[in-house]
């Protein structure tokens, strides 16, 4: 009897094991729906939403995978005949009733998802079926202080993400999609990411792609670029860039990013006058030399030094942005 009582629990105990063994690994399921972005093929409808200050925006749109591209076919009555396609170094809009593609080149951050495991914690928050397929429902929240966050539904089989939703650094969200429909045997064609032969092609009016070095870009603007010497936790460079829009000052852009956040600091010559020409939310007053802007998509602090207007932006507590822009000196 004992004998028969020990080979159950043995049993018991290796069985209990290999559940333990099976359960995944949420920081190994973000690395493959990383993976997935470049690799899996399909076709499908995914519906989008975004909380905009006017309200909510949401469109039903088709979607092509192949190859680390993606076209993007809206369907709402807002947004119906717009088609983006993602080809990884530009972006591409069609415009089908002038028979027109804008071209912007696309600068893509060198962030990889090290960095993002880095500074966000990987959290398994269940499992949920998703057309049929079981997935991984996996939260990042940030480890250093307040930022986003995001939460996650990755399919087993093919790490796709199926379903998103992103929140602030307030905890609102502030967009989700959801996969209507899925077909996993799709072959899109080649031509459904190029732009139509025929169409006139122009380029989009703004362009900050390249990257420049810190004394290039100040000699081109005629002003020397300055860096914050503060930034918050987990914060690395992304680079400089050239900023130019049509009847604007050139601007100086860097860029700092955590993985699935960004700080984005902005310089350009100015006239006289704190603020001029903001359209950034509301505006919350004087904080010190600052004028403080928020909105649900983050704050902005604005100041004006010597003829330099210095713009810092970034989803992130406005005490944290504060001492951003008051380092930079």
């Amino acid at each position: 009897m004992l004998d028969r009582w020990m080979r159950i629990a043995i049993l018991f105990v290796a069985a209990t094991g290999v559940a333990f063994a099976q359960k995944p690994d949420p920081a190994q399921r973000v690395r493959a729906a990383y993976r997935a972005e470049s690799t899996v093929q399909l076709s499908g409808v995914m519906r989008t939403t975004s909380t905009l200050q006017a309200g909510e925006v949401s469109s039903e749109v088709l979607v092509y995978r192949k190859a680390g591209m993606t076209r993007y076919e809206y369907r709402s009555p807002e947004l119906r005949g717009l088609v983006l396609i993602d080809r990884g170094n530009a972006l591409i809009r069609l415009d089908p009733a002038a028979r027109t593609a804008t071209v912007e080149t696309v600068h893509r951050s060198p962030v990889g998802v090290d960095l993002v495991l880095r500074n966000y914690q990987a959290v398994l928050a269940g499992h949920e079926q998703i057309l049929g397929r079981q997935t991984d429902v996996v939260t990042l929240q940030p480890r250093h202080g307040s930022g986003p966050s995001r939460k996650l539904w990755i399919d087993r089989a093919t790490g796709m993400v199926l379903r998103t939703e992103q929140y602030n650094s307030g905890g609102k969200m502030v967009s989700r999609s959801l996969y209507l429909s899925v077909d996993w045997k799709a072959n899109p064609s080649d031509s459904l990411f190029t732009i139509p032969e025929g169409w006139k092609q122009v380029n989009a009016p703004v362009q900050t792609e390249r990257h420049w070095e810190k004394e290039e870009l100040s000699k081109r603007l005629g002003f020397s670029v300055r860096e914050p010497g503060y930034l918050p936790q987990g914060f690395v460079l992304d680079g400089f860039h050239l900023v130019l829009r049509p009847g604007a000052q050139p601007s100086a852009h860097i860029r700092y990013v955590d993985g699935l956040n960004s700080i984005s600091v902005f310089e350009h010559r100015c006239p006289p006058g704190r603020g001029r020409g903001f359209q950034w939310g509301r505006r919350m007053g004087r904080r010190g030399n600052c004028e403080f802007f928020a909105s649900s998509e983050g704050n902005l602090l604005v100041k004006e030094v010597g003829g330099i207007r210095f713009i810092v932006v970034g989803d992130l507590p406005e005490d944290e942005l504060q001492k951003v822009i008051d380092s930079i000196q």
